[in-house]
């Protein structure tokens, strides 16, 4: 029987070739329609019956967006990570447990539709505003009324269906109804990103066969391991974590540069989820120019070297599977009514968004609480450092303490359950946890000695 990570891997190479045949398709409504059908066909494939579940979810959402443009954005909210939930508890109710596959599906349409709602809703806010003039701007953010059918359309484009990344209504409807992606050049993209690929596979699975993650449910490894194994293996664990999650982010990249999703001229500055975010007037153009330059920015989830290589976690964060990012900046962090439990806001959406295992909320939970001790170091030790030496010095320490706890973090993470994180965290004698502790006592020690 073939793993998920075949299944995964071999679905992604093939929408991926599939998507050169899908840009030559020229009529509109052909091209629609194949996007619906060929994802229908995946989701269909990984989840046999479980394909009610989607169905269910995008039903009942076009439904509220067609009775309630005004609070159609928070019933979609509400329903739509209700729904998230039941879906991941099915057991208890006497349902099958659904396949591996069908869950990142219905992760990814979770955002879509309540993204989708977002939309529409801004959208009624906009039009109905007295006295505003009326920009390019506003007017791209502008979308029609979309009908239960396009819902459906949106909701099952193969494009981004399996693994991301999150792409706005805004944006599919550009796929279909502007031509940008004829003008953008994407062969040579498409190489820079593919040659990455067999590097990433190399030291995915020379890393899962030294250091195997079973590892961490045997019980010799915390008692007859030192300390400096088990803490390298956290590290190991991690690598193993970000090259799979690697693949993932550049197949599903691939498979929108080459279908055209994404294509915006280079001057109107695409941003990762967001699409254009200025100079909207060149996008009502019908004719452009040769020279003009188009980008696939708006698609893009990672920049790796960016991320392995920038010293803080609130940088990584920002730069790591940016279109998700943007959905939750957009849609959680900007409009989460107390402003200083926003981050924690975000954070605890993205831990329920990922799953109900106790790993999630651990990792991710803990996120904020080692920003605000990192941002006290950034700001007040490494920007303020009086000479060159001493920057570098912070800079260092500050990278080697984001790679220690992004590690812990991946490594909790994948360890799902409450009882075999307790017994790891055990075994390294909570280090991550007593040194986050150790740096803020630090820095209010020196902050009183200074005052």
């Amino acid at each position: 029987m073939l793993s998920d990570d075949t299944i995964y891997v071999g679905l992604l190479v093939l929408s991926f070739l599939f998507s050169f045949l899908f840009r030559k398709v020229k009529h509109k409504n052909v091209k629609q329609w194949l996007s619906t059908i060929v994802g229908a066909i995946i989701v269909l494939a990984v989840s046999g019956l479980h394909i009610a579940h989607p169905i269910i979810c995008t039903l009942v959402n076009a439904i509220f967006i067609q009775f309630d443009k005004r609070h159609c954005h928070i019933l979609s909210f509400i329903f739509t990570f209700g729904y998230l939930i039941f879906f991941r508890m099915t057991t208890y109710f006497g349902i099958p447990y659904p396949p591996a596959h069908t869950n990142l599906i219905q992760m990814m349409l979770t955002l879509k539709l309540i993204g989708l709602s977002f939309e529409v809703h801004d959208s009624y806010i906009i039009s109905n505003q007295k006295d505003t003039k009326f920009d390019a701007e506003k007017n791209f953010k502008i979308i029609d009324q979309p009908s239960i059918l396009e819902i459906f359309h949106y909701a099952f484009c193969y494009i981004g269906i399996l693994t991301g990344p999150y792409i706005k209504y805004r944006t599919y409807w550009d796929l279909f109804n502007h031509h940008y992606w004829k003008k953008a050049a994407f062969l040579n993209i498409i190489f820079k990103k593919v040659r990455v690929i067999p590097i990433l596979i190399i030291c995915y699975l020379v890393t899962m066969w030294m250091f195997p993650l079973n590892e961490f449910y045997n019980e010799s490894f915390y008692k007859s391991s030192s300390l400096s194994y088990r803490l390298w293996y956290m590290y190991t664990s991690f690598f193993i974590f970000r090259t799979r999650l690697y693949l993932g982010f550049i197949f599903s990249e691939l498979i929108c540069i080459a279908s055209g999703m994404g294509a915006y001229p280079a001057i109107s500055d695409p941003q990762s989820g967001c699409g254009p975010t200025k100079n909207f007037e060149s996008l009502k153009k019908d004719h452009f120019e040769k020279e003009e330059i188009y980008n696939f920015d708006c698609v893009e989830s990672i920049d790796i070297m960016k991320v392995e290589t920038i010293s803080t976690v609130r940088g990584a964060t920002r730069i790591w599977n940016m279109t998700i990012q943007y959905w939750i900046a957009e849609y959680i962090y900007r409009r989460f009514p107390i402003k200083n439990f926003r981050t924690l806001a975000a954070f605890g959406i993205s831990a329920l968004w990922h799953g109900i295992y106790t790993g999630y909320y651990v990792s991710l939970c803990s996120v904020p609480f080692y920003l605000a001790v990192e941002d006290i170091y950034n700001k007040h030790y490494r920007n303020y450092a009086n000479s060159a030496g001493k920057r570098i010095l912070w800079t260092f320490f500050l990278y080697i303490m984001k790679m220690f706890q992004f590690s812990f973090w991946g490594c909790t993470f994948q360890l799902l359950y409450i009882d075999l994180i307790f017994k790891y965290c055990q075994s390294i004698y909570f280090l991550p946890y007593v040194i986050v502790i150790t740096m803020f006592v630090f820095s209010r020690f020196n902050n009183l000695r200074t005052s």
